[in-house]
């Protein structure tokens, strides 16, 4: 199982590009991060301006319902996502997959870990899930 966890080394380049990495908000940046979402200011350049990452800045602009991210744009077919899981099963990287769907890479990753947690509709959560792990593509899941 992969962690998301940063290593000592990790969390100092961080730290360097990003001089409020990992602290808390306080109250005057979420007041200046709410004018900037006013503005329509770039969130790079949110980030920029608070010493936050871009992602942190997303995340923060979620939590306060500022940014609601883009639906998928078509719907994924049975067919589709059979196809997807055969391509991953083979090892393709994900670049290629994407190329073949025509969709980003971000959407193919995400769609194999919606399949592999049961979120699909018509799906129990508790079902056993559909996508592997990257590294092991043959580990005996079928279609």
């Amino acid at each position: 199982m992969r962690t998301f966890f940063l290593t000592p080394e990790q969390y100092g380049e961080m730290k360097q590009r990003y001089d409020r990495f990992n602290e808390p908000w306080s109250v005057d940046e979420v007041a200046e991060l709410r004018q900037m979402a006013a503005d329509n200011v770039p969130r790079g350049e949110m980030a920029a301006q608070l010493g936050r990452s871009p992602n942190a800045v997303r995340m923060k602009l979620q939590a306060l319902g500022l940014y609601v991210p883009k639906p998928s744009v078509r719907p994924w077919t049975e067919e589709e996502e059979e196809k997807l899981l055969a391509m991953y099963r083979t090892g393709a990287a994900f670049a290629d997959i994407a190329t073949a769907f025509g969709r980003s890479e971000r959407a193919i990753l995400t769609r194999l870990v919606r399949l592999r947690a049961g979120l699909e509709p018509g799906t129990a959560a508790g079902e056993e899930s559909a996508a592997p792990e990257h590294e092991d593509p043959d580990n005996g899941l079928s279609s």
